[in-house]
């Protein structure tokens, strides 16, 4: 009885190496995996996850165009604690930078927004709720889908040479009278409008001139704050300048509380004068 040889090509053994440490790599990926017990790595997933309510429907309807301008999913979860299953593995499985909750502590309570920043630790938790679902939604819209737009103040407001009375309602502080060369003219900004941007264009044909533009706010007792203010500088002939810089904490417009004006000083003359005072404003957040 003859006895069978076993034979190896020098290929097969490289072939054979080849696949134990294959092998090998699956089985330490594996246990690390378990070791970690499905924790999410820190944030490095999705970069945002909107969480509505399972039990109603309007603020999970009202998010779907945001989810799919964000290309975010929409996770419903109870009103109070425990998360179910499927939905806590979900989450891990995203592991979003950032989660939104869209709806009042009446719809997902606190307590379940504290038990999904325990499972999410590394995300930014935040919430978009108003008093009822209509403001609720009203909310998400300006978060989701700001608007930008100019207000401007009437061209015809810089063309009568040195007006002699110019007459602003401040308030119920009657009026402000502008002379010689300077003018005062209201600017309509919507009520809880961010400001964003003061731009003027005119024309100095001196280049000394330097006319000046500069938004104020003005409460009920006449006190005004510069919000932005913008000069030409040595310039001659026609003319744009604009500034970002807005004066901290007179960002938000709040119309029951001031008054925005546009104030114009050494302009209406021959010589220099403003043809366009604008201001850029944004309704709404970006990145709800």
């Amino acid at each position: 009885m003859s006895t069978p040889l076993l034979t190896f090509r020098r290929r097969d053994l490289a072939w054979a190496t080849a696949l134990l440490v294959l092998l090998s790599v699956v089985w330490v990926a594996r246990g690390d995996q378990a070791q970690a017990g499905g924790a999410p790595p820190g944030g490095e997933g999705i970069a945002v996850v909107y969480v509505a309510v399972g039990t109603n429907f309007p603020d999970s309807l009202g998010v779907g165009p945001g989810g799919g301008v964000n290309g975010a999913p929409i996770i419903i979860v109870p009103t109070n604690p425990p998360l179910p299953a499927p939905t806590a593995a979900e989450l891990v499985r995203l592991d979003p930078r950032r989660v939104v909750i869209v709806g009042g502590t009446a719809v997902v309570s606190a307590s379940m927004e504290a038990a999904i920043g325990s499972l999410l630790p590394h995300a930014t938790v935040e919430r978009i709720g108003g008093a009822n679902r209509y403001e609720t939604n009203a909310l998400f819209s300006q978060a989701t889908f700001p608007v930008e737009a100019w207000a401007s103040i009437p061209a015809a407001a810089f063309t009568a040479p040195q007006p002699a009375t110019h007459t602003v309602e401040v308030g119920d502080t009657g009026v402000h009278n502008a002379t010689n060369g300077f003018l005062h003219a209201p600017i309509q900004l919507p009520h809880g409008a961010e400001i964003l941007e003061l731009r003027v264009s005119g024309f100095d044909s001196s280049a000394s001139f330097n006319p000046l533009a500069v938004l104020v706010r003005v409460d009920h007792n006449a006190v005004f704050e510069i919000v932005a203010s913008v000069q030409s500088s040595g310039t001659s002939g026609q003319f744009t300048l604009s500034t970002q810089s807005i004066t901290s904490g007179n960002e938000i417009v709040d119309n029951g509380e001031f008054s925005y004006d546009i104030a114009t000083a050494q302009t209406q003359s021959f010589f220099a004068r403003l043809t366009h005072v604008m201001v850029r404003y944004r309704l709404g957040v970006p990145g709800g």
